[in-house]
């Protein structure tokens, strides 16, 4: 059967696909496993922590990750956007630093975008070729996580691991080539947990640059630290990955997401509106610090994660706001020893970039001298587990009114995602599919415990479903394909409803994709190996 990634490598690059993902696939499974068992270890009432067995890791001071590339040692700004061609353009435009092209929360992984998305990101590579702008971003390329399947090519009558997919082709398209005009292919990855996952990525790429002739070590990487346990196990991801990493970023409203994930079953971890706290709590603080901490330990970059804020039209008080609110959060950040900031807009890249730049003509520090100049001689990172857990301080409190607004971004982007968007403004906020996980989750939450909300109702599966049928109503007057919105809202309730909720709602609404299309039938077919 045809496959998009018949279009996209020739046969060479496919048979390396395909023995990849043979040669990885074992340990991804076993890993999958190990965090259902871990969580199911949680929910019996253990409590994550640092592991014994990985102590040596964590208190040999002496090592330290490899250098970086020249062309990553230079990061105040960080613009993440799905690998889109109006992105692309809107990005080398923008006066990043980097431009991060995302295959996985912002783009919907149709065969026919998911082809598009490698076009503009080879165009993109393609362009760097004796390009001596200094402004001209580099790219970086974000891949699916490793719990997510590629449908579009089955090897052994199993789908295929999606990042061995996005991998493997990145690197057969443009690792060469990348090399060739003095940079690089350069991935951030997502979602991991353990160092044993960092370690499995580590072999991933180690065997696709063999197989594809390309120098050992030659694809550097950031982390992006958007899980509660990969919090507890940084020294050891960056151990596994210390010849290829570069950075550590903080995915803030991710790791929100997994600390409900993994915690939310117990009724002392129920938190409050999205909106209602901020990075200015112990909970998120702590967190930060131990990224900024080990980084700095080990000669990496920290980087800090994105305000999730849309700036977009004249610029009136709406927008000024926004610019302020994006400035401050900057300024905690540079103060915090953050060394550069991801930012979701083009037009607020000027505005997270002022607060790095400031702190560094105060200090008179090079943009790269922090990082560097630390290391070895810093003490064992301190993580705090009760901190780290702490919810009981944040601000705010769960209402009606947002209860409502999770509902409305939750359908309204997952029909919008079923029919090919993977970004949405939605009331001033950019949203992609990490936080229309935190949105369900939290309506599973105070679903599950009976949460009663600040307006006095209490959260009920009856009170569920007749805000559930406004919000339909509304989506469907502002012209919704009705059978897109009906499988949002088949989605989006069972996820709430469920005793037990699905650790990724994206690898259900996946299933879904592959069933739709934008004219109502199946996308694409498979190649099978």
């Amino acid at each position: 059967m045809d496959s998009y990634l018949t279009d996209l490598l020739d046969d060479r690059a496919l048979a390396v696909l395909t023995d990849v993902e043979r040669a990885t696939r074992p340990e991804r499974v076993r890993l999958v496993r190990a965090r259902k068992e871990l969580n199911r270890r949680v929910q019996a009432g253990e409590d994550l922590g640092l592991q014994a067995a990985t102590r040596a890791v964590r208190e040999d001071s002496s090592w330290r990750v490899s250098p970086p590339p020249a062309d990553l040692t230079y990061r105040l700004v960080e613009l993440a956007t799905p690998a889109t061609a109006e992105a692309a353009k809107a990005a080398l435009g923008a006066g990043t630093d980097v431009w991060v092209a995302d295959l996985e929360d912002m783009l919907v992984p149709t065969p026919d975008r998911l082809t598009s998305a490698h076009q503009v990101i080879s165009e993109v590579a393609a362009s760097r070729t004796g390009n001596a702008e200094p402004m001209v971003p580099t790219l970086m390329v974000r891949p699916r996580g490793l719990h997510l399947p590629e449908a579009h090519l089955v090897v052994d009558g199993e789908p295929a691991s999606a990042p061995v997919v996005d991998v493997v082709t990145f690197l057969a398209r443009c690792g060469q080539g990348l090399l060739d005009s003095g940079t690089g292919p350069y991935l951030y990855l997502p979602k991991l947990e353990t160092g044993e996952e960092a370690a499995w990525w580590d072999e991933l790429l180690t065997r696709a640059e063999e197989a594809l002739g390309l120098p050992p070590g030659c694809t550097r990487v950031s982390v992006l630290v958007e899980t509660v346990q990969a919090i507890y196990q940084l020294e050891e991801i960056l151990h596994a990955l210390r010849r290829r990493v570069t950075g550590l970023a903080a995915g803030r409203w991710d790791y929100v997401f997994s600390h409900l994930r993994t915690y939310g079953h117990r009724s002392d971890h129920t938190l409050p509106d999205r909106d209602a706290f901020t990075m200015n709590t112990r909970f998120l603080r702590t967190y930060t610090e131990v990224i900024v901490r080990t980084c700095h330990r080990r000669g990496v970059q920290a980087i800090g994660g994105p305000i999730a804020l849309a700036a977009s039209g004249p610029f009136d008080d709406s927008v000024a706001m926004t610019h302020a609110r994006v400035h401050r959060d900057k300024a905690r950040e540079a103060k915090q020893g953050f060394d550069g900031a991801w930012t979701l807009h083009p037009a607020l890249v000027p505005v997270a970039r002022a607060p790095f730049e400031e702190r560094d003509r105060r200090s008179g520090e090079d943009a790269t001298g922090r990082w560097r100049a630390e290391g070895a001689d810093e003490p064992q990172v301190v993580v705090d587990p009760e901190a780290l857990r702490d919810v009981s301080a944040l601000p705010g409190t769960a209402t009606l009114t947002g209860m409502r607004t999770a509902l409305r971004s939750s359908l309204t982007y997952l029909t919008g995602w079923l029919a090919g968007e993977g970004t949405a403004t939605i009331a001033g906020h950019i949203e992609d599919f990490g936080t229309v996980e935190l949105a369900r989750m939290q309506l599973w939450q105070w679903l599950a415990h009976g949460t009663r909300f600040a307006e006095g109702p209490t959260m009920s599966t009856r009170l569920l479903d007749r805000v559930l049928e406004d919000e339909v109503a509304l989506i469907r007057r502002r012209g919704a394909r009705e059978d897109l919105l009906q499988h949002a809202v088949r989605l989006l309730r069972d996820a709430v409803v469920a005793e037990d909720p699905p650790a990724f709602l994206s690898v259900r609404a996946y299933e879904v994709l592959l069933t739709v299309s934008e004219t109502g039938g199946l996308e694409g077919g498979g190649t099978a190996a």
